[in-house]
């Protein structure tokens, strides 16, 4: 099917989707709304967006002029943006993660962890992350990614390690209660630099990319251990990772600008396979894999060309899908990708320029 036929395809279901949203005031039970395309300035830069579970809204967080931290919501159909919360000065860099019940968005920004009600769209809690152990006179890490748990009781958050001039200390791994709205426990990660955490389906247990490989901190009776780095996924600095609904197998995206990806056997622990995923000037992030686990979906940034696209790639051999991806899209770095309930929506941010965009884009 042409780009041309999706995009058509894409608005006729929208269309129908918000006739009966607004005839019947609900969205269809068990069929999350398909977005409707459209290309939505949001801020200046940093749009990092989710979706919520019926698909009708956008969460976007995204940094506006003069350096302050937002969260817009974008009505999915018509790609209005319907509110704006502002969370205070940019800290570091912002990463949004959504509850499974979509009524709760969680917001890391350096060492600011907001709590979003979004029905309301107010905030519910500012909170400070526990001082990272460092000697005198370092400065804590940088903060890299967010991940619940399972069963959502837990939102665990990743951060590099101490820094001073030329030294860097360890890692960690941050728990948090989300019905407390308590920061729990840690545990350090034997290496300087991390990605954002992946929690496993089904064990709850947690991965995360680092500049040495990717380690598995395992859940255990008191508190999250260190079980181990696997083998041979060093080389690539896999910093970006994805599970399949399964459990079963893990993806790591290369932080060199590489194209590499691995794939990794979470029962073992063992790199399992190694392909090409784009050229070796594209930036690949933002992993998302099917429900049905058979496509992994990423982000990919050509810097060298100012061209952006979200790859669809075969989850059991590797190999682009072009139909089921999107190219030249109208951002000229990307910064965030969701996919969204229905399965066959991406919801992409990026920049161009100075203008940061929510594009909605059918597939």
């Amino acid at each position: 099917m042409s780009r041309t036929t999706h995009r058509r395809t894409a608005a006729v279901v929208a269309a129908a989707a918000a006739a009966l949203l607004a005839f019947t005031g609900t969205a269809s039970a068990g069929a999350p709304l398909s977005g409707a395309e459209a290309t939505i300035a949001v801020g200046a830069r940093n749009a990092a967006p989710v979706v919520s579970p019926d698909g009708a809204k956008a969460y976007v967080a995204v940094t506006e002029a003069g350096n302050i931290s937002t969260v817009k919501a974008v009505d999915t159909q018509t790609g209005a943006v319907t509110g704006r919360l502002v969370l205070g000065t940019l800290q570091w860099g912002t990463h949004p993660a959504l509850s499974a019940d979509g009524s709760r968005l969680y917001v890391l920004d350096g060492q600011r962890l907001s709590v979003v009600d979004t029905a309301t769209l107010t905030l519910r809690a500012t909170l400070t992350l526990p001082d990272q152990p460092r000697p005198a006179g370092w400065a804590a890490g940088s903060t890299s990614g967010l991940a619940f748990s399972p069963d959502g009781a837990t939102l665990y958050v990743s951060q590099s390690g101490p820094t001073a001039y030329r030294q860097n200390g360890q890692s960690r791994i941050v728990a948090f209660a989300t019905a407390q709205q308590a920061f729990t426990t840690s545990v350090q990660i034997p290496a300087p630099y991390v990605g954002a955490p992946a929690a496993r389906p089904g064990t709850g247990d947690v991965y995360v990319g680092s500049s040495q490989g990717v380690v598995h901190v395992a859940q255990a009776a008191t508190a999250p251990v260190v079980a181990g780095t696997v083998q041979g996924s060093a080389s690539n600095l896999d910093y970006s990772l994805a599970f399949t609904p399964d459990g079963k197998r893990l993806f790591g995206l290369a932080d060199l600008g590489s194209g590499n990806s691995t794939v990794i056997d979470p029962a073992t622990d063992t790199v399992t396979r190694t392909f090409h995923a784009a050229g070796s000037g594209d930036s690949l992030a933002n992993p998302q894999v099917s429900a049905d686990g058979t496509r992994l979906y990423v982000a990919d940034t050509n810097y060298g060309t100012s061209s952006t696209s979200v790859l669809a790639l075969d989850t059991a051999t590797g190999a682009q899908v072009a139909a089921d991806g999107a190219r030249d899209l109208d951002e000229e770095s990307l910064t965030g990708l969701a996919l969204g309930p229905d399965g066959n929506t991406f919801y992409v941010g990026g920049t161009v320029g100075t203008t940061a965009n929510l594009q909605i884009v059918a597939h």
